[in-house]
């Protein structure tokens, strides 16, 4: 679908004086753009008064743009309803839990389960497809704009019925529903789906099963939401592609991807992680990841390419050099396309503070220059990222309905991003499945407490593990069904004979109380959260080293899988059981990253001092002894 790489901005013409629409699209195209991205966020003007459509600004940009070989890609303009439309339809406008109702005067005040808002929305998507239709140069559209960005919740009348809706079609029955979430258990049974709402405020913690469910709700509200714009978006366009820009809470991005999306999206803004504006933005690569995990090639629609800011904070300006290694981050994990967020800095607004390419004063500087340096490199070397992909050995299995299900039991969060970052920092990338299949792709495959879990999983975990694959299992895994109820079985549950163990003991850690675990001759510390492991088929290969658990069992080796008793606070151990078992290339440095990218490798440094390494970088063109600073070189494997 995207045959060549796109590199551009985000460009909005409503917010400037008309007569500079040609010469800043001009201006545009000198960068060495070859995209776009417009509209998103103009209904008002769109459609100041109902039913009355006025696109000629936003044609005309599209037209001029065409004229100078940029393509476009249009936002459809529904995460911002104008000012008409909350008055006349209150019912459109979200609320929070406490049951104020969220007002016109910022943006995402909607919800999407109500039927007058989403017949509106489904009419201004349909008169922006009827009109662009016939412009070549828009070659795709992005949904919205990062749904659940600024609220993923509401508990509007019509978001009560859709749940009650939703509810209905899984269970069928009351009873059914009442027996599923044990509802017996504190008198929770309802009489009839009518007595059902979304979850406002209680004295004591809810069912879980019930919160599970409602954030798989939540989930597919904003999914249906999106898929009434793309039935109509591919109706009109078929040969366009329809996007949407991640990543962001309670919302399911393969099944979005799956359902309604030609190829999925990413923001990517690395200094809200490095709040020193400095580092290896561990925080950008997860997430990068993670949308790699929904669509192996993706798009970057918003690229971090100055300070970052809204009335109350600014994230720090990006230093020299920056810009230009995330980029190349986003493109070693899947991107295809480049957009930087924005031209230009808006004068005026909310986003004030929010820098694009320019600043206020739109006077060349040096994040401009670096920019037009990643354009020239782009031009000569970017379609060999269209080919040429990294295929990792490590994979993470990766399931929605747990991530749901985990935050119910949120006393020892979910550990998976400290193992995920904490491998990348010695280099070892990992992605993200979905699919029982998937696995045989894999050396490793690690399940990073996978709750909800069935037979059918287990028998999949040990048939790749017979067949060479190493798997590693987190503690508190296997422990639940697909309700979210217990298993009356110890843990690990359905995974207790692949991991050839149970746990005897367990306890979350007193504050006061610091716990350790020895392998392999080394020590590593416990987060939160340990069990004492008790073999059956597996053998002991790790034991606790303090209190009461000390030279106790905490991580049980049966054949080729590991079964770990405890939380970590960092990836060192899992780290150190896969270099074990795959090739962990040798770095330049220590703040370095290789990608290999088919016949190509790549070398990151996220350090601020250079790194000897001697080759003739196809970025630069150039001989080299060094990457400097936040530089990147690309080579030849041989």
């Amino acid at each position: 679908m995207i045959d060549h790489f796109l590199i551009g901005c985000c460009y909005y013409p409503e917010h400037w004086d008309e007569n500079s629409l040609t010469s800043d699209l001009d201006r545009i195209k000198s960068l060495g753009f070859n995209t776009v991205r417009m509209g998103e966020f103009s209904w008002s003007m769109y459609e100041s008064e109902e039913g009355r459509y006025d696109f000629s600004l936003l044609e005309r940009a599209v037209e001029y743009a065409g004229k100078l070989g940029i393509d476009v890609i249009l936002g459809t303009p529904t995460a911002a309803p104008p000012k008409w439309l909350t008055d006349k339809y209150p019912e459109v406008l979200c609320v929070d839990a406490n049951g104020n109702t969220m007002q016109h005067g910022s943006r995402q005040h909607n919800n999407y389960t109500s039927k007058i808002y989403l017949k509106y929305c489904a009419a201004i998507t349909e008169a922006m497809a009827k009109c662009f239709c016939k412009y070549n140069n828009v070659i795709g559209w992005q949904i919205d704009n990062e749904l659940n960005c600024h609220r993923s919740e509401s508990y509007a009348k019509t978001d009560d019925e859709a749940f009650r809706e939703w509810l209905e079609k899984k269970y069928k029955t009351i009873e059914n529903l009442n027996e599923c979430m044990g509802l017996r258990f504190w008198s929770m049974e309802y009489n009839s789906f009518s007595q059902i709402s979304c979850p406002r405020p209680t004295p004591a913690y809810r069912n879980p099963s019930f919160m599970t469910d409602y954030y798989l709700f939540l989930s597919d509200s904003a999914v249906r939401y999106a898929s009434v714009q793309a039935k109509i978006l591919k109706k009109y366009m078929p040969d366009a592609f329809v996007t949407h820009n991640g990543y962001f809470e309670n919302l399911d991005y393969k099944k979005l991807t799956d359902e309604c999306l030609d190829i999925l999206a990413f923001d990517s803004y690395p200094s809200f992680s490095e709040q020193n504006g400095k580092g290896r933005s561990v925080e950008a690569g997860y997430r990068l990841a993670l949308t790699h995990g929904c669509c192996e090639k993706f798009l970057v629609l918003e690229q971090q390419a100055g300070p970052g800011g809204q009335n109350s904070y600014l994230v720090p300006t990006p230093l020299p050099g920056q810009i230009r290694l995330w980029t190349y981050q986003s493109i070693a994990h899947g991107a295809v396309s480049m957009l930087y967020f924005r031209y230009r800095t808006a004068l005026f607004g909310a986003e004030q503070l929010w820098y694009g390419i320019y600043d206020h004063d739109l006077e060349e500087n040096y994040r401009s220059r670096e920019i037009r340096q990643i354009s020239e490199e782009l031009s000569r070397v970017g379609d060999l990222f269209i080919a040429n992909r990294q295929h990792n050995d490590v994979a993470f299995y990766y399931d929605y309905h747990n991530i749901c299900a985990n935050k119910t039991e949120s006393f020892a969060p979910d550990d998976m991003w400290y193992i995920h970052t904490g491998l990348n920092d010695l280099n070892i990338h990992a992605d993200f499945i979905y699919s029982y299949e998937d696995m045989k792709k894999y050396k490793v495959v690690i399940l990073s407490h996978i709750a909800i879990a069935d037979e059918t999983l287990a028998e999949k975990v040990r048939e790749f593990a017979d067949n060479g694959g190493i798997v590693i299992i987190s503690s508190r895994s296997g422990t639940k069904d697909i309700y979210d109820r217990y298993y009356p079985q110890k843990a690990p549950g359905v995974f207790s004979e692949a991991a050839g163990c149970s746990a005897l003991w367990f306890t979350s850690l007193p504050a006061s109380e610091e716990q350790n675990v020895l392998y392999g001759g080394k020590t590593y510390s416990v987060k939160e959260y340990c069990e004492v492991m008790q073999p059956s088929a597996g053998t002991v290969v790790g034991t606790y080293t303090d209190g009461f658990c000390r030279g106790k069992p905490a991580i049980v080796k049966n054949g080729n899988i590991y079964y770990i008793g405890f939380y970590v606070d960092s990836g060192e151990l899992y780290r150190d059981i896969i270099a074990n078992h795959i090739d962990v290339p040798e770095l330049p440095g220590s703040n370095t990253e290789e990608y290999v990218l088919g016949d190509y490798k790549m070398y990151l440094n996220y350090g601020e001092a250079p790194v000897d390494f001697e080759c003739f970088d196809l970025l630069t063109e150039k001989n080299i002894t060094q990457i400097p600073p936040f530089g990147v070189v690309m080579l030849k494997k041989d």
